[in-house]
């Protein structure tokens, strides 16, 4: 309809030429689709496949920890290499569950910054379901016995939102420091110019 409607807006003359090209083009965009469609639904179909059968013999897809490649790993030993890695950092689970106490404390800061967030964000910075961090690991391949690298995910954790916005204020903020370095290069050029 749309496209009927701006051909007719051309002069007579052109009007057969752009409606046969705008045809084409309808008929190329929608053969493509179909196409699409069909690849789309063919590697749905073999997902499905490659996870019912990790499924049938309990075993799992882990990320790797260099290059960008995957793992295919029995969901026992991914839990085991967790649970080691656990246990040799010292890693204790707490006695009460500290979202409550970490969601009340955000709340009541965010009650008293005025001056860093107005009364209209204030909603969208507080959490509304909080749950702890999740941990994923990545498989080092790299390394003997194939050690594990914890990936924690703070999306849903309570001060997620906030320190998002502290990190990007502080970054906008101008400083001028002479003790601060960037990164390793700047480190590098940083010691050369004192020859």
């Amino acid at each position: 309809m749309e496209t009927d409607q701006a051909v007719r807006m051309l002069d007579m003359k052109m009007q057969a030429p752009f409606r046969i090209l705008a045809t084409k083009k309808l008929k190329q965009i929608s053969v493509s689709d179909s196409l699409h469609n069909v690849m789309a639904k063919r590697q749905t179909y073999i997902l499905k496949n490659i996870n019912s059968k990790l499924e049938k013999e309990n075993a799992m897809v882990a990320k790797a920890d260099k290059g960008k490649m995957c793992v295919i790993m029995y969901t026992d030993e991914y839990n085991k290499k967790v649970h080691n890695f656990l246990n040799e950092n010292n890693f204790q689970k707490p006695q009460k569950d500290p979202m409550d106490k970490h969601q009340k404390l955000i709340t009541k800061t965010l009650q008293h910054s005025d001056l860093i967030i107005n009364k209209k964000q204030k909603k969208y910075f507080t959490q509304k379901k909080p749950q702890p961090p999740d941990l994923r690991a990545q498989i080092k391949l790299h390394k003997p016995g194939q050690p594990i690298r914890p990936v924690v995910n703070n999306r849903n954790a309570p001060a997620y939102k906030i320190s998002k916005l502290l990190v990007n204020k502080l970054n906008n903020l101008n400083l001028r420091n002479h003790y601060i370095v960037k990164d390793s290069t700047a480190l590098a050029n940083d010691l050369t110019k004192l020859k």
